[in-house]
């Protein structure tokens, strides 16, 4: 499992749920900005499942992570080195050019309070809509980053598939007894509709280290069940005949990524997209829509603005990773070495 062909595999995983979700947005939202305008007449609605494999990725990558921590403080500070730099300077990028260039409806110039809140990476928390869309994600990684290292902290890590169980039982019973629309923060804090797809990748990380047991087996088979009861707003309101299948095949997928099996998936520009997916993820929405919007009034086709939106998505991605999220990382963890109690400074980062 901590071989560089597997790790590979999953980075390559990690660049196609970016792009899914990516030509998802691209592809599917011009009747939505620009009343009148005809979608991609492919439909491409599916790639925002993506973001369900980013989470069962995320479930096994953040298990391998912290199993090599000595303590929540050393996982903490990897997490921020990991995702700070990118995610500020897409935030301070997306924030100007709403200021400079405001979008239709649902965007809007952002408030100093706005901003401030989106710094944390979880302004719905706070209140506060994202900047951008894809941030909401953050949010869930984040509540889900806060329980493992509470389970780290109390040495309680050898637990973890029992605590997915009871953390996922808890968001099938919220679903079915509460209103979610009336209690949207606290849905967040339990992770509720995607929980299960955390466990599942902490299984699946159990599997393919050979550290699986009972509960594992039974925690894996109820994660993947309680799809069947289908997705919430974010995920379209998919139905259980769709999400529960799709479930199983994503999963299959990570494990074939991760195994001996998925070696094809090493591939060197899959992987690199794997890279730059997190830069990718995060700008593709605001700056992607500035150039539809700029090819609508220049008389683009719909697949003309979907082709330079991408390639100026992939470009930008490219030049965010290697100007600011790999030095900023190495600063970052400078610092570290320098403030940090030496059991906690940051070796590395996943």
């Amino acid at each position: 499992m901590t071989n560089a062909p597997r790790l590979a595999g999953l980075d390559a995983l990690r660049g196609i749920a970016a792009a899914a979700v990516m030509l998802h947005h691209h592809g599917q939202y011009y009747d939505v900005l620009f009343p009148g305008r005809s979608p991609l007449t492919i439909d491409l609605g599916p790639g925002h499942f993506g973001v369900e494999l980013f989470f069962i990725i995320s479930g096994l990558v953040i298990l391998m992570t912290i199993a090599r921590k000595e303590s929540a403080l050393e996982f903490g500070i990897s997490r921020t080195v990991r995702l700070m730099p990118a995610f500020l300077a897409a935030l301070v990028l997306a924030t100007t050019i709403l200021a400079l260039a405001p979008l239709p409806p649902p965007f809007a110039s952002p408030s100093p309070r706005q901003f401030l809140a989106n710094i944390t990476m979880a302004s719905d928390l706070f209140g506060e809509r994202n900047v951008d869309l894809p941030y909401w994600t953050l949010t869930y990684e984040l509540v889900f980053y806060a329980l493992m290292a509470l389970l780290l902290r109390l040495d309680l890590l050898r637990f973890v598939e029992l605590f997915g169980i009871v953390v996922v039982a808890g968001g099938c019973l919220f679903m079915l007894v509460v209103d979610e629309r009336l209690h949207h923060r606290l849905s967040i804090v339990l992770l509720v509709h995607y929980s299960n797809f955390f466990l599942i990748g902490i299984c699946l990380y159990r599997v393919l280290t050979r550290q699986a047991r009972a509960i594992t087996a039974i925690a894996l088979t109820f994660a993947v069940a309680t799809t069947a009861l289908g997705g919430g707003e974010r995920a379209f309101f998919a139905s259980g005949y769709v999400y529960f299948p799709l479930t199983v095949a994503l999963a299959g997928l990570v494990w074939l990524a991760a195994s001996k099996q998925g070696s094809w998936l090493s591939w060197r520009p899959l992987v690199y997209l794997g890279k730059i997916s997190y830069p990718l993820y995060l700008i593709h929405v605001v700056v992607g829509f500035q150039i539809i919007s700029f090819g609508v009034g220049h008389g683009w086709s719909t697949l003309q603005g979907v082709v330079m939106s991408v390639a100026a998505c992939l470009v930008l991605a490219m030049a965010m990773h290697h100007v600011v999220e790999l030095p900023g990382q190495r600063l970052l963890r400078g610092l570290a070495a320098r403030w940090i109690p030496a059991p906690a400074v940051v070796r590395g980062g996943s």
